[in-house]
């Protein structure tokens, strides 16, 4: 009898921790910063500002721009099939954690292969199964990278000041440190 409630408290014990282990990785941030969406159209171009994007949320139609309004914007363009982009997702959620506020916004982009089948299921899976903690849209049509100007390199991030005005683009893979200084100098 005494080892049945001995293993019952020690799996109470697990559960609990892994309750508040799985709570702390969804809810720091915010459901909303852990979901994916398709961008659905793209707003007209205005050189070194931020482009504006409509995307599908539980049905309606929102506009990335009001998500963004006031706040500074982190915007990395990443692949899945990319080794430098899933290198630098560890200190991006790092840098979501620290920073997750009302005065920024972490926002992932992915430019999948135009040979995927199923771009967002893709992105969907890798995102849910790599815990990432920052909301992430899909690409699929390519509309938004091709009002960019298109990416000639992957990952490349976009650091957009409050006013939407592109401050900083910074091509290739960084370490934590080097993202954090670019974001404290807009913040």
């Amino acid at each position: 009898m005494k080892k049945v409630i001995i293993a019952t408290l020690a799996l109470v014990a697990v559960i609990s921790v892994f309750g508040t282990i799985t709570k702390d990785l969804t809810s720091a941030e915010g459901s909303k910063n852990n979901q994916v969406f398709k961008v659905s159209s793209v707003s007209e171009v205005v050189k070194d500002k931020l482009v504006d994007f409509k995307y599908i949320e539980n049905g309606e139609e929102k506009s990335f721009s009001e998500l963004a309004k006031g706040k500074v914007v982190f915007l990395n363009f990443w692949g899945t099939w990319c080794p430098p982009c899933r290198g630098e997702i560890p200190d991006i959620m790092k840098i979501q954690k620290e920073l997750a506020n009302d005065e920024i916004i972490i926002a992932g982009v992915a430019l999948e292969r135009n040979n995927t089948k199923d771009k967002y299921a893709k992105v969907e899976n890798f995102h849910t199964s790599n815990k990432m903690n920052y909301i992430n849209f899909v690409d699929v049509d390519n509309k938004l990278n091709a009002a960019y100007g298109g990416m000639q390199y992957v990952p490349t991030t976009l650091i957009i000041n409050k006013n939407g005005e592109i401050k900083e683009v910074i091509q290739g893979a960084r370490p934590y440190e080097s993202f954090m200084e670019s974001i404290k100098k807009v913040l």
